[in-house]
């Protein structure tokens, strides 16, 4: 499932690339892929003009010059792309926006269908029961805001991944992060030091900015909107890295299962305890 840098380099080419655009036509392949407000996007969008594009956790949110709004989720084999207006349409392309101009169409695609697109005419106000339920953002969430999350007698890798404590996290960069900051992924939250806290603190926003500036992790679905891989998964630590040695002590990476998520770790550069 794509995370937040994955999320966020698709947001910052699509702001780039079609703000301020009219939608010239909007075509709906499968109506039920828009959870909410397949009767009226198609009227609604055409004519339009995009105003924004921004992320909110793992998901985009495209406001419209008319007070509209989309919310797009990925899911887990979801692709947004930007294509030229003539370029074939690929099977399971179940959205696309074309518009006016020469800036192409805007296309989702997504095979398996567990990502989807929310539709609201009155925007964020009738959105804000979708966005409500995440956590500060993790590129941006203070230390000292961090500090205050970890609590609890779960796992500190069950609290990186709980969008309702932080948003934007997953599997990924969860154990980029702890590999990153020295900690254990089974270690419970409330017996990290007030260090531990805040060096995991920190480590969290340097691996998702420098995956970010990568364009994200590319491991099977993933594009990023320009259709190009993401180049982060050639620097990843630990993440699907399990019988290979460790960059730091060239111990062998091992894989567990926390919060009925692969995990993966090293068992030197990250003791229990």
């Amino acid at each position: 499932m794509p995370e937040l840098p994955e999320v966020e380099s698709i947001a910052r080419t699509l702001r780039e690339r079609i703000a301020g655009r009219r939608i010239a036509s909007v075509r709906v392949a499968r109506p039920d892929f828009v959870r909410q407000g397949a009767g009226a996007i198609r009227k609604s969008l055409t004519g339009d003009r995009v105003a924004a594009v921004q992320r909110v956790g793992k998901r985009l949110w495209i406001e419209l010059e008319s007070g509209a709004a989309c919310l797009v989720h990925l899911g887990m084999s979801g692709r947004l792309t930007i294509e030229p207006a003539d370029a074939p349409t690929l099977p399971h392309t179940h959205l696309s926006l074309r518009l006016e101009g020469e800036a192409g169409d805007v296309r989702l695609r997504d095979p398996r269908r567990f990502g989807g697109v929310w539709f609201f005419p009155e925007g964020r106000v009738a959105g804000d029961n979708q966005l409500e339920r995440l956590g500060p953002d993790a590129l941006d969430i203070s230390t000292r805001a961090f500090v205050q999350l970890c609590h609890g007698r779960r796992p500190i890798k069950s609290l990186l991944l709980d969008q309702r404590s932080i948003a934007g996290i997953g599997n990924i960069y969860a154990d980029e992060a702890l590999f990153d900051a020295r900690i254990h992924p089974t270690t419970l939250a409330d017996d990290l030091a007030i260090d531990d806290q805040r060096r995991l603190a920190v480590s969290v926003r340097r691996v998702l900015r420098k995956a970010v500036n990568y364009g994200g992790s590319t491991l099977r679905d993933y594009v990023r909107a320009d259709g190009t891989s993401g180049e982060f998964q050639k620097l990843h630590r630990v993440y699907g890295r399990d019988g290979q040695p460790c960059w730091r002590c060239r111990a062998d990476i091992q894989r567990i299962v926390v919060a009925q998520r692969s995990t993966h770790f090293c068992p030197t550069c990250q003791p229990m305890g």
